[in-house]
């Protein structure tokens, strides 16, 4: 897996100046031209869902779809669609809400599936706070002002009836950092993933709430890919879709070896109750694109949340931005199973 570090960042469209260091392989960025059957693929960094999430690449599907795959880890949005844009990665695995806004300002953007669009955040809070409702004049750990970290708070917020300006909004890094930051007593409070409920009441914190319960139509990820990497190599993302709608399928049918790739990645025990509560609660609670499908009504949602928030003034057209036709290919190579995605009975 490549790492992606980022040197500097000035806008979501500015220029980056980017060092890529090779884990295990050479260092490589993605570009216009060249071997057509390779793409450079952005991810977050791995928590307890990447037996689910890296299982393509574990498992080497992609080979099997005719496409190279150089998985390259980035720490957050704030690196993700600066990367994207840059054209150092040709797609990534992120939040629709960087994209729209991304889109706004001009960058030709395209979301052409999904692995997880079921949202496992969580507000997480120190053990003084009783509820969502307690949140206001609380300072709470989030990534970028734009990520999703921070909207899908807001939107929790509201949905609690708490004013988001009322609570003091703090860049804390990652998703563990965050987390961290809660038990440090750094912060009061968190948006973070649902990998650090099994350890939470040790750690003495509290979850608030669950994404899911509150704002159920909050999407979490999408496959987002600019136009013209879809020119260039668009044989190579049904590919990278196909992979990858196939590893997560292996992974909900394997959960022994989904378990074993989280816990290797992360690098904990097997038997740790992080991995076994996550796996179960990605199992069972609807969360996966079994098919790869685009949430397109929860990205409409959010970009109707944009304008509740004073994010954007009007609501960013979502159609335009959505391009089907790879998904459906990468699908009808593997066969359409049904859906367990919560959203779809919204």
């Amino acid at each position: 897996m490549i790492r992606l570090r980022l040197a500097a960042v000035v806008a979501v469209t500015a220029s980056l100046a980017l060092g890529v260091t090779a884990c295990g392989g050479d260092d490589t960025a993605a570009s216009d031209g060249g071997d057509g059957a390779t793409i450079t693929y952005g991810i977050y960094e791995p928590g307890a869902d990447s037996g689910y999430l890296l299982m393509g690449q574990e498992k080497d599907f992609f080979a099997k779809h005719g496409v190279k795959v150089e998985v390259v880890q980035l720490k957050s949005a704030a690196q993700a669609f600066p990367a994207l844009l840059a054209k150092q990665v040709d797609v990534i695995q992120g939040n629709p809400s960087e994209a729209l806004l991304a889109a706004q300002k001009g960058a030709k953007l395209k979301f052409v599936g999904s692995t997880m669009p079921g949202q496992n955040y969580a507000i997480y809070g120190k053990s003084d706070l009783a509820s969502m409702s307690a949140l206001s004049g609380a300072t709470l750990a989030i990534s970028t002002p734009t990520g999703l970290p921070a909207v899908v708070a807001k939107a929790m917020m509201l949905q609690s009836s708490v004013d988001p300006s009322s609570v003091k909004l703090v860049n804390s890094g990652g998703s563990s950092d965050r987390y961290k930051a809660v038990v440090s007593g750094q912060v009061q409070a968190a948006s973070a993933p649902l990998d650090y409920t099994a350890q939470a009441a040790k750690d003495g914190v509290k979850v608030l709430a669950r994404a899911k319960d509150v704002v159920p139509d909050f999407p979490r990820y999408a496959l987002i890919t600019r136009d013209d990497v879809l020119q260039s190599k668009g044989d190579a993302v049904t590919g990278l879709i196909a992979g990858l709608v196939e590893g997560i399928r292996y992974a909900d049918g394997h959960p022994d070896e989904a378990q074993a790739l989280a816990a290797k990645t992360l690098k904990v025990a097997a038997d740790d109750p992080m991995i076994s509560e996550a796996y179960k609660e990605f199992h069972d609670g609807g969360y996966l694109a079994m098919n790869g499908e685009i949430p397109v009504k929860q990205i409409n949602y959010l970009a109707d949340l944009q304008v509740k928030l004073g994010i954007t003034k009007t609501a960013i057209p979502v159609d335009p931005l959505v391009d089907d036709s790879y998904r459906q290919k990468a699908v009808g190579e593997l066969g359409q199973v049904p859906s367990n995605y919560y959203g779809d009975s919204q």
